[in-house]
């Protein structure tokens, strides 16, 4: 009995020995990742990351990196003066990253297509910065987001369809890029989406019906583009809306009385950021 409790003891021994080398050497690994990103960035001694270096502890102490469980859950290095690409950041190396802010730096190229290997995601944030070319449909990939942040970039082309994926989205903000096309129906599959902002962008056509199905739906600024058309009645259908804007655009015909349904209605009607330090509130 002695001898099989010995050996269970010892078997626990090794798997954990294992589980611990296996979390290390992959923080490692992550670790390794990053300094590869950070070697692409334009201002390497940027101050901000001086205590990115290599060491035996992986990643602890690195401005802006929180680990859980000796992995990388949350890269947050908003402000933090980087000048550089998403070209060669660790996408596929980062499997348990939840929170992701690169905002307010000088990010410039495209998003790439490997965004979608962040499965895990619960926040992006990439507002303010240079981002250019289109939203790769790869996002769709990403179940878990609950909320999307890329306003104030040079964002063209239209929102993927795949966008109507995130079931689990809160807030989507595109606000302020160059987007273009017709704002996808499948945003109409965002059943808990609160706040839908896609304001001053080059958006054409009309508004879709399927807004009126965002019923959790309580701010909604779709101002400064080019939408024709008729209001839609079915936004009378979003008992929860506190804020309406629809200001400059090419919007035809009369307000629908649905409208008045809106007993929660408090703003509706032209309004916009009188400087880009408002745009926290996103």
């Amino acid at each position: 009995m002695m001898m099989v409790t010995s050996k269970i003891f010892s078997s626990l021994q090794f798997f954990t020995l294992f589980y611990l080398f296996t979390v290390a050497f992959a923080s490692t690994e992550e670790a390794i990742a990053l300094l590869k990103w950070k070697e692409t960035l334009k201002n390497q001694n940027n101050s901000f990351l001086a205590s990115w270096t290599p060491n035996s502890n992986a990643c602890e102490d690195w401005y802006g990196v929180v680990s859980f469980n000796g992995r990388v859950n949350t890269l947050n290095i908003t402000n933090a003066s980087v000048i550089g690409t998403l070209y060669a950041f660790p996408f596929s190396s980062l499997p348990f990253l939840e929170n992701l802010n690169l905002s307010n730096n000088n990010i410039s190229g495209t998003i790439p297509p490997e965004i979608g290997n962040l499965t895990n995601l619960v926040y992006l944030d990439l507002n303010t910065n240079q981002i250019s070319g289109t939203i790769p449909p790869q996002i769709g990939s990403l179940a878990k987001l609950q909320i999307i942040r890329i306003f104030n970039n040079h964002l063209n082309g239209f929102i993927p369809e795949e966008i109507g994926y995130l079931r689990s989205l809160t807030k989507l903000s595109l606000s302020i890029n160059f987007l273009s096309g017709s704002i996808p129906a499948s945003l109409g599959n965002l059943n808990n989406l609160s706040m839908l902002y896609l304001y001053n962008n080059q958006f054409s056509s009309s508004i879709p019906e399927e807004i009126g199905y965002l019923r959790s739906l309580t701010k909604l600024s779709l101002g400064i583009n080019f939408l024709s058309g008729s209001i839609r009645a079915s936004l009378g259908d979003l008992n929860n809306l506190s804020s309406l804007y629809l200001y400059h655009n090419q919007l035809s015909g009369s307000i629908p009385e649905e409208i008045g349904y809106l007993r929660s209605l408090t703003n509706f009607g032209h309004w916009m950021f009188t400087d880009k330090s408002q745009l926290a509130w996103q």
